[in-house]
C-alpha cells in the first residue's frame, strides 16, 4: 500500500507516493538536505537546480563507491569460501 508524504528538500515541499515508511522518507530527505547544505557552503553555485543536481551527484558518487566496495567484499568472500571448500575436500580425502 502506497502512502503520500510531504518532504522538504532545500526549502521546497514535494509530495511523494511510496511504500516506504515515514521515518525512511524523513531520513532520505535529511540526507539529501545535508548534501544540499554542503554544496551551498562550497559556494560553487547559487542556482537552486544546480545545487540540488550537485547534491544528487554527491549521493550517486557515494552509492557507486559503496557498490564497488561491496563487489570487492563479495569477491573476497567467494574466494575464501572456495578456499575453505577446497581445504575441507582435501581433508576428507
Amino acid at each position: 500500500m502506497s502512502d503520500r508524504y510531504d518532504v522538504n528538500i532545500a526549502g521546497y515541499t514535494l509530495t511523494v507516493k511510496t511504500d516506504r515508511s515515514a521515518d525512511h522518507m524523513a531520513r532520505l530527505s535529511e540526507l539529501l538536505n545535508e548534501r544540499v547544505r554542503e554544496v551551498q557552503k562550497s559556494g560553487v553555485t547559487t542556482n537552486y537546480l544546480n545545487v540540488v543536481m550537485l547534491a544528487a551527484m554527491k549521493l550517486a558518487d557515494e552509492v557507486l563507491e559503496l557498490r564497488g566496495k561491496q563487489d570487492e567484499e563479495k569477491k573476497l568472500l567467494e574466494q575464501k569460501s572456495r578456499d575453505l571448500l577446497d581445504a575441507l575436500d582435501s581433508a576428507l580425502k
